[in-house]
C-alpha cells in the first residue's frame, strides 16, 4: 500500500462484488495509516456490487451451446440438463424478445419464453460456452429504479460506520438511483460522496447522462459492462461526453477498465494502453483506475 501512494496512488477502490468485511477492515486500516505515515492524502472508495447478475453452479464446472438451442435459466432450480440456476429472478423484469448476454458477452441469447415465475427461456444466437458464477448482461431490460440488491443494502449500513470518503453506485439508470442512494446514507448518518458508474445502455442517453452527472458528487465510466452492455463502439464516445459533461458542472471524472490491462502480466503497458491514458487526461478526466492491473497483476507498483 505504502509503494502504491509513493508511486502516485490518489485513490484506493474496495471492490464489494469479493471479499469480506473483515478484510475490508484490515483494508481501510492500513490505507489510514499508510497516508499518515506518508502525510499523503489518499481517498477510500466503497464500490457497490450493484445487481450483477451471474450464473450459478454449473455441473463440472462447464455447459457447451450450439447456435439454435435453447436453455433456461430458472432462479428457483439447480443445473439439470438445459436448466441453468441463476441468481436472480430474471423472469420478474424481462420481456420476450430481449436480448441477455452471458458469460460477459462471449454467448448472445434472446429471450423466446417465460414458463413460470422463476425461469426464463433463451435462444441461443452463436456458439459457445457457459461457465459457473459467469456475469449476465442485459442491455434492453428495465430494472425499474430496482438496482440496490438486499446485498448492496447490508454494504451501505457496513459502509456508513466505516470511514469511505466516497461510495460508487454500480449500474445506474437514472439520477434517481443517486436520489435514492443519498437518502439512504443521509439517515445513516454518512457522509461520504456519491459516484454514479455509468455502465448502462439507459445512462448514456444524452438527456439522462447530464441528469446522472448533476445528482451525484462524480462520475466513473465503467468501460468493461458498459462495451457489452451498449456495444464496444460506444467506449471510446462516451468517456469524452462524460468528462465534458464533468467539466461544465465541476464534478469529479474517472475512467476505468482495461486502461493498463496488458500490465497484469507484463512490465510494460502497449502502445495503445498508453494512448489510451494519455487521451482521458488530455480530455481532463480526475483519474485513470487500475483494476486487475493493481488487484492481482504482477507489476502492481
Amino acid at each position: 500500500i505504502k509503494e502504491l501512494m509513493n508511486a502516485g496512488a490518489n485513490g484506493f477502490r474496495l471492490n464489494f462484488s469479493h471479499g469480506n468485511y473483515e478484510e475490508r477492515l484490515d483494508q481501510i486500516k492500513w490505507v489510514r495509516e499508510a497516508s499518515a505515515e506518508l502525510k499523503r492524502t489518499v481517498a477510500v472508495l466503497q464500490d457497490l456490487q450493484g445487481p450483477k447478475i451471474r450464473l450459478g453452479a454449473l455441473n463440472d464446472n462447464r455447459y457447451d451451446v450450439k447456435k439454435g438451442d435453447e436453455i433456461v435459466l430458472d432462479y428457483a432450480a439447480e443445473h439439470s440438463g438445459n436448466v441453468l440456476p441463476v441468481q436472480y429472478n430474471l423472469a420478474e423484469k424481462v420481456k420476450v424478445g430481449e436480448p441477455i448476454y452471458l458469460f460477459d458477452g462471449k454467448v448472445r441469447t434472446t429471450v423466446v419464453g417465460i414458463p413460470s415465475r422463476t425461469a426464463i427461456t433463451l435462444r441461443i444466437e452463436n456458439d459457445g460456452f457457459l461457465m459457473s458464477k459467469k456475469g449476465i448482461n442485459l442491455p434492453d431490460t428495465d430494472f425499474g429504479g430496482d438496482i440496490l440488491t438486499e446485498k448492496d443494502l447490508a454494504d451501505i449500513e457496513f459502509g456508513a460506520k466505516q470511514d469511505y470518503d466516497y461510495v460508487a453506485l454500480s449500474f445506474v439508470q437514472s439520477e434517481e438511483d443517486i436520489n435514492n442512494l443519498r437518502q439512504i446514507l443521509t439517515g445513516l448518518g454518512s457522509t461520504a460522496q456519491i459516484i454514479a458508474k455509468v455502465e448502462t445502455k439507459a445512462a448514456i442517453r444524452p438527456e439522462t447522462l447530464e441528469a446522472i452527472v448533476k445528482a451525484s458528487d462524480g462520475v466513473m465510466v465503467a468501460r468493461g459492462d458498459l462495451a457489452v452492455e451498449a456495444g464496444a463502439e460506444v467506449a471510446p464516445i462516451v468517456p469524452r461526453q462524460t468528462i465534458a459533461l464533468c467539466r461544465k458542472h465541476g464534478k469529479l471524472s474517472i475512467v476505468a477498465t482495461q486502461m493498463m490491462a496488458s500490465m497484469v502480466d507484463a512490465p510494460e503497458p502497449t502502445r495503445a494502453e498508453v494512448s489510451d491514458v494519455a487521451t482521458a487526461t488530455v480530455q481532463g478526466a480526475d483519474a485513470v483506475m487500475l483494476s486487475d492491473e493493481t488487484a492481482n497483476g504482477s507489476y502492481p507498483v
